[in-house]
Formats: structure tokens, sequence, C-alpha cells
């Protein structure tokens, strides 16, 4: 059956769709086939067998309701130490010393200042067998850090490479500002009435090496400030072998534009090795001559409690030399001298080179049992010599430690 002509038959229009499918069919591949096949095959399931209509909500059974959960997550708690503030002992060598000078500094410093102590192997180890010193740690109050292979702390120069490498500063002690230097012949005393913060406006101050200097110090006991020595380091390198590192950075620091360096008469206040300064005043004389000190003070000296400090020197800290081998006869010269140390800073014992049995009193001295030749060394050495002040038996310094400027 055909329509008129010029009309296209039945037979024709299902030829021209079969050619199309077919055609069609030929560009496809194997794979969107398989596709398509699957969507037909997904399609027909969801028509047989899915519901005919959506069911009611009220027919649904009642679920609990889930609670709702959220997290508060609080900001870690604030350390109590101010990063800005560190203080710092490097020393390779395994000293007894280690552990009780940096807890007796610990203590002496103010509680915001973090401390840091750089070593070797060997003192590191060392250090770290304390309980007390792994209790700083734990606390985030103390960093042990090992000194680079590649440097040395061994010696004088070594000491003063290792403090003018640019590293130090800007890696190492990063964020700090203020670094407090300390050695193991250097001492903060606890009855010093003055604050290493109150120090903080300085670029440096150490023990001066003359009373009428405008800047520099000794940088075995010394506040520094950060910045201002990166800044030196940044521009100037310290040639090898030539001035110690305090001598030559303080140099190039006391001649910055705006520098602020700490000059002889009030470094003498913060640190005493060869020169001495002014001394206490009790009472009314204490107040009405207060500018001789640097800094605020803890309260005024009584009299009748404080008379013993009347007209003695008392520096915040001492710092000798050789590592407690070498004493200035203007700060340990006379017998007085020795005494007030001892009473006003009796922890500067703990850094002198000294005999233990001339600590022990009175008959006792050939008992005494030395470490190093056993107990029948003692015996067979002479019984070393003490002074007597005031009627109390105090160590006789060697005579060959005492220097005579």
């Amino acid at each position: 059956m055909s329509s008129s002509a010029g009309d296209m038959s039945i037979d024709d229009a299902w030829n021209s769709v079969q050619s199309a499918v077919l055609t069609l069919w030929s560009k496809t591949t194997r794979r969107m086939r398989a596709t398509g096949a699957v969507a037909l095959f997904f399609f027909f399931c969801i028509l047989l067998f899915g519901p005919s209509e959506l069911p009611d909500a009220s027919s649904l059974p009642n679920l609990p309701t889930l609670p709702e959960v959220s997290l508060d997550y609080h900001d870690p708690p604030k350390s109590p130490y101010n990063i800005s503030k560190v203080a710092l002992l490097i020393e390779n060598r395994p000293n007894p010393i280690l552990a009780p000078l940096l807890l007796h500094f610990m203590s002496v410093v103010p509680p915001d200042w973090r401390f840091r102590f750089m070593g070797s192997l060997e003192s590191v180890q060392f250090v770290n067998q304390s309980r007390a010193i792994r209790e700083q740690v734990d606390a985030g109050k103390l960093d042990l850090t090992y000194i680079p292979a590649n440097m040395s702390t061994a010696g004088q120069e070594m000491i003063s490479r290792f403090l003018t490498t640019l590293w130090l500063y800007e890696t190492v002690l990063q964020p700090a500002e203020w670094l407090l230097v300390f050695q193991t012949d250097s001492m903060l005393c606890a009855n010093s009435r003055q604050s290493l913060n109150a120090w903080l406006d300085y670029d440096w101050v150490g023990a001066p090496w003359s009373p009428n200097a405008r800047f520099g110090g000794n940088g075995g006991l010394s506040l520094r400030r950060v910045s201002a020595i990166i800044d030196v380091l940044k521009n100037q390198e310290r040639e090898i072998n030539s001035e110690p590192e305090d001598i030559w950075l303080t140099d190039r620091l006391g001649h910055r534009p705006g520098a602020k360096l700490a000059n002889g008469t009030a470094s003498l206040t913060f640190s005493g090795e060869m020169y001495s300064g002014d001394g206490e005043l009790v009472g009314s004389k204490a107040s009405k001559n207060s500018a001789h000190k640097f800094g605020d003070v803890a309260g005024e000296l009584v009299k009748g409690i404080d008379d013993w400090r009347e007209g003695f020197y008392e520096p915040m800290g001492y710092h000798t030399g050789g590592s407690g081998r070498t004493l200035h006869s203007a700060i340990w010269g006379t017998q007085a001298m020795r005494k007030h140390i001892w009473d006003y800073c009796p922890e500067v014992k703990m850094m002198l080179e000294m005999d233990a049995a001339k600590y022990v009193p009175g008959n006792c001295h050939a008992e005494w049992k030395r470490w190093d030749q056993g107990e029948s060394g003692a015996e067979s050495e002479p019984v070393p010599e003490t002074e007597i002040i005031d009627g109390v038996e105090y160590p006789m310094i060697p005579a060959g430690l005492l220097s005579p400027w």
C-alpha cells in the first residue's frame, strides 16, 4: 500500500529509519554499546520492580534522633617563657659543674627566660644524665643542642669564630632579641638586688675592661642584643686569628648609629671581674645616694640587718677568667673582700678551682678523701692553708691564682 505519487511509501520510511540506525550503530564503539546496554538494563529494572508510588511519611517507623556533636578546639596553652629572651651556655667538655650551673642560673635569671645548652656529644650526654635537667627540658625551659660537626669551641679562637657566626644569631637563636651568654667561670648572685631584665635597653653589657670606657665588656658573662649583632655580621666578617669575639663585636656595635652600650660605670654594676665598683650604702645613706645603682633594685638595705654589706662592692654577678683559674686583686685581693664574697655570693665557690679539703675546718684535713688520689693521697699531701677572718676559717686562695692587675 502506498500513498499518492510523490509521497514516500511506508516501506521506504522503514528502510530509511533502519539505514539510519545501522549507520549510527556502526559509528559506536564496543565500550559505548556496553554502557548503553547497562543503562537500559537498570532503566527496565526500575520500571518493572520499583514501587508504584512513594509511601506516606506517616507510615514510616519513628527513628531515634541522632545527637548533634560539635568539636571545640581550644588554642594550645601559652608558654610561660618569652621566646625573645634566651640564656646560652656553650661547653664541649663534660664538666661536672654544667648541670648545677645551669640549674642555678635558671633559679636566678627572671622566670620568663628560656635556656639553651650547646655542647659536644659527650657534654650533652653528660648534662642529660641529670633528672633535674630532664625535667627542665620536658617543661620547655631548656633546649639541649649539639655543636655542629663542622664547628668547634675548643679554645679561645674557636669560641670567637663560633660567636661571630651569623648562623648562630640568625638561625639557632631566632627569634630571640636578647641573649645572655654565660660560661663555667661566671656566676649570677642569688643575693643580688638587681634583675637581669633591668638591662634590656642596652645592646651589650659585660664586665668592663676599663671603668672609664664608653662601651665594651667581657663576653664571658654578657647581655647582647641579637638584632644589632645580626646587622653587624651581615656587613662585616671577623678575620681569623684576630681580636677576641667580644672586643671585635663591641667595637663595631659601639659605632653603629643609635647604638646603646653600657659604659664602664654602668657595667661595673652588672658584673665584676678586673675592677671594683661603688660600695653598698645602708639606711639613710642609700636613700640619699640611690643613683649609684642602674635599674630597679629589690628594696633598700636596712640599718641593723644589712650592716655587713656596708661599703662593699656587690655586682649582680662575677666573671673570673681561665675557668676560675684567674682572680683579679681588685675584687679578691684582701681577706675582707674574699670574706664578703663568700657571704654575699657563696655560689661563686662552684666555679673556682679550689681543693675542697680547704673547706674542712679544724684538724680534719688529713681525713679528707681526694677523689683523684684516694684516701692515702690526702695523708701524704701537706695540709692546705686556710685563713681566719673574724674567728671563722676560710679557704686560702692559692698564691698563683691571684692576678696582680
